[in-house]
Parts: C-alpha cells; structure tokens; sequence
C-alpha cells in the first residue's frame, strides 16, 4: 500500500513538473540535466545502502535474516541497473511537453518494473523477523516517509 501512495506521488510530482510554466528553452536544459543526473554516475544507490545497513545493524539480524538481506540488496541493486540501462539506453527528446510526459511514464514504468523484481525478496526478508524486529522495521519505514 505504501508502494502505491509513493508511486501516486511521483507521478503527481512527475506530472506537475513536466507541466509548469517555464519557458521551453530552460526547461528542455532543465530536463536534460535531469536525464544527465539519472544516467550519469552521480546517481550511485550507495548512499541508499548505507542507510540500509545501519537499520541491518540496528536490528541485530542473525545468519539467516542477513541471507535474506543480502538477497534483497542484490535484488534491487539489479532491478536499480536494469532500470537505469532501459532509460539510459538512449537519450529521449525532451524538447516537448509530450515528449517529457512519454519520458516520464517510461522512468515510472521502469520504478514499477524495479519494485516488481525486488518487492518479493523485501517481503520474504520482512517475513524472517520476529516481531520485535519488524516493529522497528516497521517504525524506521515510517520514519524514512516524513
């Protein structure tokens, strides 16, 4: 559920973006930068597994549970690469307002395609705590969303 309402959001915030009133020169540079940022290196998810770690850590996991963590982590860090090689495979023409909104369902079709590829190892690595690990999975989740 909480999948559905961040993805509602970045389409919301994808849609309003593409549709605000600059002018078209800065906003194909601006677009273009953004492509750029995405598919350049600058990108690195590793920041994104620091914080992942610390909540590994934070939860004292055992053999198995850090199994299923690292699973997960390989999981999205392909589901991530995946996704970045389908939009970065070639450069989109961004010059138009359809032309970004076409750019934008593709980039939130290959998020989609991502959680689809690492959702399952997520849930099974959720499934190995015992409750007083997922409470505070669960309150570090909900933290992370404000």
């Amino acid at each position: 559920m909480k999948e559905v309402k961040v993805s509602a959001l970045i389409l919301a915030f994808a849609v309003f973006a593409a549709a605000s009133g600059q002018a078209q020169a800065a906003q194909r540079d601006h677009h273009s930068a953004l492509f750029e940022h995405l598919c350049s290196g600058q990108s690195d998810p590793a920041p994104h597994h620091k914080l992942g770690e610390r909540l590994a850590d934070h939860l004292k996991l055992n053999d198995a549970q850090k199994a299923a963590y690292t699973e997960f982590k390989e999981a999205r860090l392909k589901a991530l690469a995946d996704s970045k090689a389908k939009l970065c495979a070639k450069e989109p023409d961004l010059s138009s307002f359809e032309e970004r909104l076409v750019f934008s369902q593709a980039f939130l079709e290959a998020r989609l395609d991502a959680l689809k590829a690492e959702n399952p190892k997520l849930i099974a690595f959720y499934n190995s705590l015992d409750a007083k690990q997922k409470k505070k999975f669960d309150r570090f989740r909900v933290r992370m969303a404000r």
